[in-house]
């Protein structure tokens, strides 16, 4: 596991073990941020259920100002406290240790917004799902795009802040692209696939 592009590219990142660690395939990393092309540049990043902190760490590489990671394993906290190091990005980073949920449930109260969020939780918990539903009837602008990792296909309820605009299948993996609606909510989402 690599850091793929950018001002940290090449260096190896540091995993965790155990059935709860499932490290986001470097094909689909790579196909998510070859779809961001210029959006990462100077974004604010929040990567949920962070793991060893890959995603959040490919965006720093590849000019994201800022990234919050929020896990709650202590082993992986670790890990990802490592990575930060080697990749030095420490300084523009945020490590919380604690739940995706609840966390996301007090970014939604707050004020804070992100332009982007990467999601990747276990996949059957079908948490993707309520992360999106969540950001997506929130009542105000959390994020300009969210990115699930998830192990099936999901919709949510349309009029509401998001609507999916693509979705791309890697083997097991499903991703999920929403965005937020410059137009505020409305009618039935558009959804894309590949």
């Amino acid at each position: 596991m690599r850091v793929i592009a950018g001002r940290c590219g090449g260096i190896a990142l540091r995993g965790g073990h155990g059935p709860q660690f499932r490290p986001t395939a470097q094909i689909v990393k790579g196909s998510v941020f070859d779809t961001l092309y210029g959006r990462v540049q100077d974004a604010v990043v929040l990567d949920l259920f962070a793991g060893s902190g890959s995603m959040g760490i490919e965006a720093l590489s590849r000019g994201a100002a800022r990234a919050v990671f929020v896990e709650q394993d202590q082993k992986i906290l670790k890990a990802l406290r490592t990575n930060l190091d080697r990749c030095r990005s420490a300084d523009q980073a945020e490590v919380v240790r604690g739940d995706a949920m609840k966390y996301l449930e007090r970014l939604i109260r707050s004020k804070k917004t992100f332009d982007m969020i990467f999601a990747d939780p276990p996949y059957a918990s079908k948490l993707s799902q309520r992360i999106a539903g969540a950001i997506s009837s929130a009542g105000r602008k959390v994020c300009g795009l969210l990115i699930t990792e998830s192990g099936e296909e999901y919709d949510i309820p349309s009029g509401g802040l998001l609507e999916k605009k693509r979705t791309r299948k890697f083997g097991q993996t499903i991703v999920t692209y929403l965005e937020y609606r410059e137009d505020g909510p409305q009618g039935p989402g558009v959804e894309g696939q590949e």
